[in-house]
């Protein structure tokens, strides 16, 4: 897969960079992933547009909080932090999943850093006790994942959570690639922090009623059989956000990258009709 972005460093953060001349877009992966998830949406948004991808505290290449801190606050001091240093005037902000919710929160205290939201298939909700307990309940307390033999062994074993049906191989094979470290000699394991995966998520409870206070053009983006974002959920935070529109794409959760191509230029059509707001470099 053909990436050309730069690294940079602000303070414990690790970004990518795709410089160009455009505007600037600022994209936030979601729980578990890394920035290197958009590689695969970057064909369709450059040239055109300048992309700055962190890797959010505790996962990819950016230090992991300790103590523990992964409260929506800390991601959008991340926010902060990335935006001070690399695009001080106002951007668009596109997120999938955890990445949507700091995303909508950060847009909705920080109006005037944000000209345009994205929101890739997520919840406004706060988490689910019993879904917590499902998906998050036997890693409670741990913050280091088991360890694979080999980097061939670490890589076999990454899945999609909750699963994508028809991603490519090649894609698959970059995502995972990006996801596992050496630990030690023999020792693999996957980067993430799994202090993230709180049994109380995010701390930011219900988003929902900071949804109307966002007033830049907002573009939803779901996947047709996702239940994170499922009909209900979609509807409301639409309904929720003055003049938000959305898309729907075969697919579930990830389904971006699944069908990254289709994605990519209903992202890009939405950035270039954002209207102008001064410089965003």
């Amino acid at each position: 897969m053909d990436v050309s972005a730069q690294v940079v460093r602000v303070d414990a953060l690790s970004c990518l960079v795709w410089p160009d001349d455009g505007p600037t877009a600022l994209l936030l992966h979601g729980n578990g992933g890394h920035a290197h998830w958009w590689d695969v949406l970057v064909p369709g948004l450059v040239p055109g547009w300048r992309l700055l991808a962190p890797d959010l505290r505790g996962h990819g290449q950016s230090a992991w909080a300790d103590p523990p801190r992964y409260a929506i606050t800390d991601f959008a001091s991340d926010v902060d932090a990335v935006l001070d240093a690399l695009a001080p005037g106002p951007v668009a902000l596109v997120g999938h999943s955890m990445g949507a919710r700091v995303a909508a929160w950060y847009a909705a205290h920080r109006p005037e850093r944000v000209r345009g939201l994205a929101l890739l298939d997520t919840r406004t909700s706060p988490v689910d006790p019993a879904t917590a307990a499902r998906w998050r309940g036997r890693i409670a307390g741990r913050r280091e994942g088991r360890g694979y033999a080999s980097y061939a062994e670490a890589v076999a074993a990454f899945r999609f959570v909750p699963d994508e049906p028809g991603v490519g191989a090649d894609v698959v094979a970059h995502l995972a690639h990006h996801a596992v470290r050496e630990r030690g000699p023999g020792d693999w394991t996957f980067r993430f922090d799994r202090a993230v995966l709180a049994l109380d998520g995010d701390a930011a409870n219900d988003l929902g009623a900071l949804l109307p206070r966002i007033r830049c053009p907002t573009l939803v983006l779901a996947g047709a059989d996702s239940w994170v974002m499922d009909e209900a959920e979609r509807a409301a935070i639409v309904a929720a956000i003055p003049g938000a529109t959305a898309r729907v794409f075969p697919g579930r959760h990830h389904f971006f990258v699944a069908r990254p191509a289709p994605v990519a230029a209903a992202l890009r059509a939405f950035l270039d009709d954002l209207p102008a707001r001064g410089s965003e470099r």
